[in-house]
């Protein structure tokens, strides 16, 4: 691992460990130059929307920079605890539930991002669909990343917590109600 005052870069996969084109200098600006970083800072992901420049800055850096090769489980269904929270930087990964995939996230998307407030196990497993980059947030360093910012900070956090929930259950909704029509055309009719 390399450290870079509080951001640091773990690179993952089996060996030869691929090498990274992030910036080795030790100077968080220099880092936060970086094209995975200005990517997030230019699109700023729906969790952190309404944060200012400063409070994104923060958020960011109480973050962990993580590359995966193509074709690796990230996180494992069942079998993973609920104390990380994950960014997409770079790269595509699916999501797969009971071996079937159900999602495919791109850079900006958050996995686990209720990971503040629940404690059990991951309920899917991620793998990665080409080579990625991901922010790894563990639920200590962003707590006291929040209780070090005004209260309004983790209310904003919040409130665009709720919004993506709710745009996942219309989402789900919606594919059960496709999958549900589809079951029942393919039904025989009765007689």
């Amino acid at each position: 691992m390399v450290e870079f005052d509080r951001f640091s870069i773990t690179i993952k996969g089996d060996p030869p460990i691929r090498k990274t084109a992030v910036n080795m200098e030790n100077s968080i600006p220099n880092l936060m130059q970086h094209d995975r970083i200005q990517y997030i800072l230019n699109n700023i992901p729906a969790l952190l929307r309404k944060f200012s420049p400063e409070d994104l800055r923060g958020f960011l850096l109480s973050g962990e920079l993580v590359l995966y090769d193509r074709d690796q489980i990230i996180l494992k269904e069942s079998s993973d605890r609920m104390d990380e929270a994950w960014l997409i930087t770079d790269g595509r990964v699916s999501i797969w539930k009971d071996g079937v995939e159900v999602a495919q996230q791109v850079p900006g998307d958050f996995i686990g991002e209720t990971f503040l407030f629940s404690k059990g196990t991951r309920s899917a497993t991620v793998k990665s669909d080409t080579e990625v980059a991901m922010l790894r947030f563990e639920r200590d360093n962003v707590l006291q990343f929040f209780r070090n910012r005004p209260e309004r900070v983790f209310k904003i956090f919040i409130m665009n917590l709720l919004e993506i929930q709710q745009q996942k259950i219309t989402s789900m909704n919606n594919q059960v109600s496709r999958l549900k029509k589809k079951l029942l055309e393919n039904q025989p009719e009765s007689e």
